[in-house]
């Protein structure tokens, strides 16, 4: 029961109802049968039923912003399907710095995780009062660090609203004049699935600034580290994405002069790559991220910088950590 909730669970957080089954087949079940794999793929095929139901009795309005979404979550367009030995070695790069980052992580997280547990053993107050601090945290950094950011004129190509006239958009006006938005603002002020999606987008190019790139992934990263461990429902899979999708823009505008792969294509390799070298998984994290993008010719640029970055962390943290 508990390796099939694991499998469901995978599956309708993220429309991957064959990646639940070998995330439940890689990490959640102690031990494997034949008799289990059918039971989970049972499980994951009437998500995907009760899932694509709900999204149809959604769409019309009716669940307010539950409703948004569809099977396919994030589209990063069509990559090209012919590498250069530029897009290789980047992508190489990408991968050895994400299994160090990702090392480093797991590192910190234990540390936190026991500082936490001894606090969190002196009390429910204690408990409490850690989640408000981090809460506090977290929303102050959320908050004032677009402060930093300077306004972009918006671009004269875009297909969308710029300024974004809704609560969740790709151009978030914060403090600036009409006709400029505040990228920083962009990425923080909008719901983890929005900034997501706008970092794996094929239309959003320049639109965001290397240096708020760099701030939001810093942030992302540490935050991510601080809040594991709190009194909260709360886990590592989404941070990780997050931070990895903004590191993949980072190491693209880095690289731009010798790859010619797409910003969004990137940002989608850097969340692969950062889930591998904290996960330390191959197969169900690839195959979840193919079913998330509905994209085959992403498969092996994927398989190369996850097999890179898990093989780094793995021997980094045998060997130093």
């Amino acid at each position: 029961m508990i390796t099939c909730g694991a499998a469901a669970g995978v599956a309708a957080a993220f429309r991957s109802p064959v990646g639940g089954v070998l995330f439940a087949l890689e990490e959640a079940a102690s031990w494997w049968r034949s008799a289990l794999l059918w039971r989970s793929f049972f499980t994951t095929a009437v998500v995907a039923i009760v899932l694509r139901a709900g999204i149809q009795f959604c769409s019309t309005g009716k669940c307010g912003l539950f409703g948004e979404g569809g099977l396919i979550l994030y589209d990063v367009g069509s990559p090209q399907t012919e590498f250069s030995a530029g897009d290789i070695v980047a992508v190489i790069v990408l991968g050895t710095v994400a299994g160090i980052l990702g090392s480093i992580y797991n590192f910190l997280v234990d540390k936190v995780v026991r500082t936490y547990s001894i606090i969190n053993e002196k009390g429910p107050f204690f408990k409490i009062f850690l989640a408000v601090a981090i809460s506090l945290l977290t929303s102050c950094c959320y908050y004032f660090l677009p402060w930093i950011a300077n306004c972009i004129p918006c671009p004269t190509d875009s297909k969308v609203p710029c300024p974004s006239v809704d609560e969740s958009g790709e151009y978030k006006i914060f403090q600036c004049p009409p006709g400029y938005y505040n990228d920083l603002a962009s990425l923080f002020l909008n719901t983890n699935d929005d900034a997501i999606r706008n970092l794996f987008s094929p239309k959003i190019t320049k639109e965001f600034h290397i240096s708020s790139l760099f701030i939001f992934f810093a942030t992302v990263y540490f935050l991510g580290i601080l809040t594991y461990g709190i009194a909260v429902p709360s886990g590592l899979f989404i941070p990780v994405i997050l931070a990895g999708a903004a590191y993949g823009r980072v190491v693209s505008r880095l690289f731009e002069p010798i790859t010619q792969l797409d910003r969004g294509f990137f940002s989608l390799l850097g969340a692969a790559s950062m889930l591998g070298g904290t996960m330390r998984m191959t197969v169900s994290i690839c195959v979840i991220l193919l079913e998330l993008t509905n994209d085959l010719l992403l498969l092996p640029l994927v398989m190369l910088v996850l097999l890179i970055s898990k093989s780094v962390a793995d021997i980094l943290q045998q060997r130093c950590l």
